[in-house]
């Protein structure tokens, strides 16, 4: 790639200074920089979802950077481009570890530095074997640096997988083919357009897969204005269900908190909202994650909640712990409960996929020293639960909620195993508490998770969130009604639903995109270690 307007080859000079000490450093400089870039670039659209392009063409710089690096080199500028990355995207890590522990914001800072360092390393490791397919395959960039980075960063030890079609959700057309490849494999398009840009502009490559990758990337394009005209279409003649949402934004703490004054826990400042949604004709009500409310500790409580729902006549879908004995002993769940019309318990889901370090602790960290430091640094935040052993369907007239509890979001396969190939008429349902994060961009992250779960299965969402913003969204990911974030509110959304409208192509066939991926990557590795023999046998064989 030759800038001659500006009298400058950034990779001639960067190859250049490899053979040079002192000019080295500087080339390294000009790497690390082009890396920092690229970091920004990925991050931008989780900070300004205005700025959803960037990571379209985000890997660019870095690809430039990688461009004849030695692997340590390879691997410091992919942890320096990841860190920067992730850094950005979970700058909320700092406002997580103040409020989990009280620590100063300095030490909240370190301590998430130390995190986003760890997560930089999934970067890292993929660009290392990105630069070993780029040596012993020239041309394939299109194929091998998607395949090498994301297998490293869904196979890194993480939390929950990073997908950047999550940072997408402003760009509609651009996300509704995630009904069926998942986010993984529009991860893997975003990819492979930074990977052909990054060809085009340094005018190498295989002409035929450059062509068959933009063939690709129009049709994505294609597929996705197409379809996001005909699902506008086809919601604009459904019916709507009348919903009642309530988010209370309640202050996060580690203890039980007591009711608020003038409340109790027979009648929570949730009830009053409640009321309030059942006069204006909501057909069902929710409640989200939030504090303990004793329904399954206490009798009064049940007997409360009953009569006043048999009251109103609403179905309520509620959060709660629940606590039970069973044949290993006594045991939590983080349950969601649905309460019929005559107040009485009608249907119970139990988390299935729960938090690391908050409601478990991965066997790892149960060695000696680790256990320790685990204790020392989480306290009482980590809350042993046991998990969920099956997914869960409320009916609520023809409509079959489809319930999940704020981690469980994070898991796409997880999800359209929920929603399942025999899909009509469910409608998902997130109830989540972010008031850890503070008054950050993580609850706005979340949301944005959850619109992309909804485009996967082509299922009305709603995602109730403790302290905001709260959303409720169309199959294709249109936004009916939403709150402001950090605010207590009520909210009545009109949803439109079909009752034999629902499920996808993903959601019949979720592991589909990943497999396909992980063979391409395994055709590539076996190809690069195939050729350089083939290439020796043929260089040898006229000497023969």
């Amino acid at each position: 790639m030759s800038f001659t307007r500006f009298g400058l080859s950034w990779p001639a000079r960067i190859q250049e200074a490899d053979t040079d000490s002192a000019p080295a450093a500087l080339a390294l400089s000009w790497r690390v920089m082009l890396a920092v870039l690229s970091g920004l670039m990925l991050c931008a659209p989780w900070l300004q979802p205005a700025m959803f392009w960037t990571a379209w063409i985000g890997w660019v710089p870095l690809l430039f950077a990688l461009s004849g690096a030695s692997y340590s080199r390879s691997l410091l500028l992919g942890w320096v481009a990841g860190t920067v990355c992730f850094a950005g995207a979970s700058h909320w890590m700092i406002d997580f570890a103040v409020n989990l522990k009280g620590v100063s914001w300095p030490m909240g800072a370190l301590l998430a530095v130390f995190f986003w360092s760890y997560v930089g390393g999934a970067t890292a490791l993929g660009c290392v074997l990105y630069r070993w397919l780029s040596e012993r395959l020239p041309g394939l960039d299109v194929l091998s640096f998607p395949c090498a980075i994301l297998a490293v960063l869904s196979a890194y030890p993480l939390l929950f997988q990073t997908h950047f079609a999550e940072a997408q959700v402003f760009f509609l057309p651009g996300i509704q083919a995630v009904d069926l490849v998942g986010a993984q494999g529009m991860d893997f398009i975003m990819l492979v357009a930074s990977a052909l840009a990054f060809e085009l502009l340094r005018r190498s490559g295989r002409r035929w897969l450059s062509v068959a990758a933009g063939l690709a990337l129009a049709l994505w394009f294609g597929y996705g204005w197409v379809s996001l005209n005909s699902w506008d279409e086809r919601v604009a003649d459904w019916e709507t269900r009348r919903i009642g949402l309530v988010q209370p934004n309640d202050a996060v703490s580690l203890d039980l908190p007591p009711p608020a004054p003038g409340f109790s826990r027979e009648e929570p400042e949730e009830m009053v909202a409640t009321r309030r949604l059942a006069k204006l004709g909501a057909q069902w009500i929710a409640w989200p994650e939030a504090r303990y409310k004793g329904y399954f500790d206490m009798y009064s409580v049940r007997r409360g909640y009953a009569e006043e729902m048999s009251g109103l006549g609403v179905p309520l879908i509620f959060h709660d712990v629940e606590r039970r004995w069973e044949e290993t002993g006594r045991v939590s769940y983080n349950s969601v409960a649905l309460l019929d019309t005559h107040g009485e318990l009608a249907g119970t889901y139990r988390k299935m996929q729960r938090m690391p370090f908050g409601e478990y602790l991965p066997a790892f960290f149960h060695l000696p020293g680790l256990k320790a430091l685990s204790d020392l640094f989480l306290g009482e935040f980590l809350q042993p639960l046991t998990p969920g052993a099956e997914h869960a369907y409320f009916q609520i007239a023809d409509m079959q909620v489809v319930p999940k509890v704020c981690y469980e979001t994070a898991f796409p396969a997880f999800i359209a195993e929920a929603v399942g190939g025999d899909a009509a008429g469910r409608v998902l349902l997130f109830l989540s508490q972010d008031g850890w994060f503070g008054e950050t961009s993580q609850p706005f992250q979340h949301k944005a998770m959850s619109i992309v779960r909804g485009v996967e299965n082509r299922v009305p969402m709603v995602h109730l969130i403790n302290n905001g913003p709260s959303v409720a969204t169309t199959p294709s990911g249109r936004t009916v009604a939403q709150t402001q974030a950090f605010s207590r509110a009520q909210l009545l959304v009109d949803l439109p639903f079909s009752a034999t409208s629902g499920g996808s192509f993903y959601s019949r066939h979720p592991h589909l995109a990943a497999l396909l991926m992980y063979c391409l990557l395994a055709g590539l590795v076996g190809l690069a270690l195939w050729h350089p023999s083939r290439r020796s046998s043929q260089t040898t064989s006229p000497a023969q």
